[in-house]
């Protein structure tokens, strides 16, 4: 079951990242009857990720280390998303849980024409979370590589592994160092609550 859940969300997160999408699409699977949507959502999600007001290079902190002031940012940031999405984020979640019930009932691997009608289903929900995103992103002066970058950073203090975090706009792989005495401290008593949005950063939000 990881192994396909890892396997699922990879491609689901080249999918949703916003340069590259349809081509994808058209070199694996030409005829895919697909396409147009798909299409339209890249360009959708493109010109969302473009209203993104900071746009300069993120430099992660020497250390590696999650500081206070970035984290709270991150977690005022989320609940904001949460607080936009509402009925969407149960939905999304939902949707997803029905997934992955499906494809162990059955015993065997998903294949990419699962994957993309799960995709085909999840579309407008995940527009609703990349709007809602992007508003959270410009009220907190965040740049897109430093949320993700702090995003990971948080996850990976709670022991969560985010399967999306190497993938296109969504930032450079972490090194491997060990989360601090400090970080874990920060973002523990908050466990519960960022695991209310988790669903968000399984798809790269």
């Amino acid at each position: 079951m990881q192994k396909f859940l890892i396997g699922c969300l990879a491609v689901i997160a080249i999918v949703v990242i916003g340069g590259g999408t349809a081509g994808y699409f058209f070199v694996i699977k030409p005829a895919w009857e697909f396409a147009s949507e798909v299409g339209e959502f890249a360009t959708e999600y493109q010109q969302l990720n473009e209203q993104i007001e900071r746009t300069e290079g993120f430099q992660p902190p020497a250390d590696g280390q999650l500081d206070p002031d970035r984290f709270q940012r991150f977690l005022v940031a989320q609940r904001d998303m949460r607080s936009q999405l509402q009925g969407q984020l149960q939905a999304l979640d939902a949707r997803w849980d029905q997934i992955q019930q499906e494809i162990k009932e059955d015993g065997r691997q998903a294949n990419v024409i699962e994957i993309v009608t799960a995709y085909r289903d999840l579309g407008g929900l995940l527009i609703d979370a990349k709007r809602a995103q992007v508003d959270a992103l410009n009220r907190y002066q965040f740049s897109l590589e430093e949320y993700a970058w702090t995003r990971n950073q948080t996850f990976r203090a709670l022991g969560e592994q985010v399967a999306v975090t190497a993938f296109g706009e969504q930032g450079s792989p972490m090194p491997n160092r060990a989360v601090s005495d400090e970080v874990l401290a920060l973002v523990s008593p908050h466990r519960e609550e960022l695991m209310e949005g988790y669903v968000m950063a399984w798809f790269g939000l």
